[in-house]
């Protein structure tokens, strides 16, 4: 009775959110995967094809190129994301005058829409209006200058530096939090054993953050492999296709090539795979946990 009771009490609370996430998030999943069976042109009409769009979706260099660089970027970015994520959310956690301030700095990009963001930082990459090489030049280093954005071998690192700028300080609220929530205890005894803050931090905090640690990996590898708006603006997916991801392919697949069954495969092998490698990386970090 007091169960029944319950439910009766939780469900109509529960039913806004169901609402949403079938209208939003199931329907349109459903639908893709409809499409992707497809040949589906701009005019409406349509017809299936079976598996035909996988089949090609394996065959398609352009697609594997752009999963590759998928990859390239999600541990690119990750390099630079999570070390200066954990150094910031650390320093912050030791109550450092001025602390309101530096998370309001931290934090600021985050406000931002990103395509204000890739147009900044596209100016900033100009080889010649820009703010980077003439300050290279400045400091007499010129040599380092470069066409950032237009070299094959800088974008895509460029690209990725600006979406972690964008969104570090998400990722620092996270970790502060984590580190915040650390028994002070622990910490405590730690110190009475004579462990130096870094010692403690490297020894004690970090190990008691692994659980965290895996979560905020397989957000990031979800996120990242998703990116679209920043490669779309400041790249467009060149030069030579060298920062071209699938979020940059399925675009002009669907809206410039008209292939909207094509593109939707693309889409749902995206998120088969994406689901395999979190899957896969969830288990390995949980694995090493208990090891540990």
């Amino acid at each position: 009775m007091h169960r029944s009771a319950q439910r009766r009490i939780i469900i109509p609370f529960l039913l806004p959110a169901l609402l949403l996430l079938g209208v939003f998030f199931l329907y349109p999943l459903v639908r893709t995967v409809d499409i992707s069976f497809t040949e589906w042109t701009r005019t409406g009409s349509y017809s299936y094809v079976g598996v035909e769009n996988y089949t090609r979706v394996v065959d398609d260099p352009g697609y594997l190129n752009a999963l590759k660089n998928a990859f390239l970027f999600t541990l690119v970015g990750g390099c630079m994301l999570f070390p200066v994520a954990i150094a910031i959310a650390w320093a912050l956690n030791q109550r450092v005058h001025g602390e309101r301030f530096f998370r309001f700095v931290v934090f600021a990009p985050v406000v931002l829409s990103a395509a204000v963001v890739a147009l900044m930082w596209k100016f900033v990459y100009h080889p010649t209006l820009g703010l980077i090489n003439p300050a290279l030049e400045g400091l007499g280093l010129g040599a380092l200058a470069r066409t950032w954005l237009g070299d094959a071998s800088t974008a895509l690192p460029a690209v990725a530096f600006v979406t972690v700028w964008h969104g570090i300080g998400i990722w620092v609220v996270l970790l502060s939090a984590g580190f915040e929530r650390l028994p002070p205890d622990v910490l405590e005894a730690g110190r009475i054993d004579g462990a130096g803050e870094w010692r403690l931090f490297r020894s004690v905090m970090l190990p008691m953050l692994r659980d965290l640690f895996r979560i905020l990996v397989v957000l990031w590898i979800v996120q990242s492999m998703q990116a679209f708006a920043f490669v779309f603006i400041m790249t467009g997916g060149g030069p030579f296709g060298s920062t071209d991801i699938v979020g940059t392919l399925m675009y002009r697949v669907a809206f410039e090539r008209s292939e909207f069954g094509y593109a939707a495969a693309m889409g749902v092998v995206l998120v088969v795979i994406m689901l395999i490698v979190a899957q896969i990386v969830n288990k390995v970090m949980k694995r090493d946990e208990l090891q540990y």
